[in-house]
């Protein structure tokens, strides 16, 4: 066994987690167990070796190529270099299973690992957007770079969840295309491409949510970010619009929408009605975990489930 693999590797950011934590020991509700438990950090939102790589076949090597085309702008260097590393291990990969069944410690390492190192710097391009406490904070977005990467790592907690992996696995059950072998790839290209689309949206809005009150907090899931628009859809099933949700503690919250409406940096304070109302629709979008800062909070939520 190599020494440098990650075997829990987490969807959900741990450090994101720990604005809802007290010495990494976080309330979650576990749809397996229908309970609310205490548990550390390290268990939840995380599956064993999730940021693999997996040989795939060449139908999964078409429709990647496919989808690699299709991509325009600054990023298209980025993804066809990140695909040309892909295709490498993958002819790697086939040539080490018609020689042996011992896969070399170097190449175990690689498939394992997968993307987790990547996955670790995209994480860590939403530092300063979990750090917002008030609306100034909100201002790094003027950097364009800083503005890039947050709004990548944004984009990335969307889609690198285990909810958006299992739901595109079901959409493409009875398909000759095993998505599930290359979903890990398509997260990244994915979320490359939104938040490069958003970034040269002139309406972008950046809003601070805040609780200040003690009655109500924010609540959290395995889905963290979500699109409070996501039911309107059209005649494609896709979402006509878009507006992120992202809860960043138990007091605070970022809403990023697209409109001509207001300053580009706003800050609301929140009543308990509009609190209950965002924690309910993050309830909708949960997959296999829930989190509160505490067990009431928690209890008040998911008793019908438990």
């Amino acid at each position: 066994m190599a020494n440098n693999i990650t075997k829990r590797q987490h969807y959900v950011w741990r450090n994101y987690l720990r604005a809802w934590a007290n010495d990494d020991v976080i309330y979650a509700y576990i749809k397996m167990k229908q309970d609310i438990i205490q548990t550390e950090l390290m268990n939840v939102a995380q599956k064993r070796y999730f940021n693999n790589i997996e040989k795939f076949d060449a139908t999964e090597e078409k429709f990647l190529k496919y989808t690699c085309s299709k991509i325009k702008g600054p990023i298209k260097k980025i993804v066809d270099d990140l695909f040309a590393i892909l295709d490498i291990y993958n002819g790697v990969k086939k040539i080490q299973e018609e020689i042996t069944d011992e896969v070399p410690k170097p190449l175990e390492e690689i498939e394992k690992n997968g993307f987790e190192l990547l996955h670790s710097e995209i994480e860590g391009h939403g530092s300063n957007l979990i750090a917002c406490r008030k609306k100034e904070d909100l201002y790094f977005f003027d950097n364009e770079m800083q503005k890039y990467k947050a709004l990548m790592y944004i984009c990335f907690q969307y889609f690198r969840t285990k909810k958006q992996k299992d739901s595109q696995i079901k959409n493409f059950e009875g398909t000759p295309l095993d998505i599930g072998k290359i979903y890990n790839f398509l997260a990244i290209t994915s979320a490359a491409q939104v938040a490069q689309n958003i970034s040269f949206d002139p309406k972008i809005r950046y809003c601070l949510l805040e609780i200040t009150n003690n009655e109500i907090s924010f609540i959290t899931g395995d889905q963290p970010v979500i699109n409070l628009v996501a039911d309107d859809v059209d005649d494609e099933g896709g979402a006509k619009d878009l507006v992120f949700y992202y809860p960043i503690s138990p007091k605070h919250a970022i809403k990023i929408e697209f409109n001509d409406l207001g300053e580009k940096y706003q800050h609301r304070e929140l009543s308990v009605e509009e609190v209950d109302d965002l924690n309910k629709k993050m309830i909708n979008e949960y997959h296999e975990f829930i989190f509160a800062d505490s067990h009431e909070q928690l209890n008040s939520y998911t008793q019908h489930f438990v």
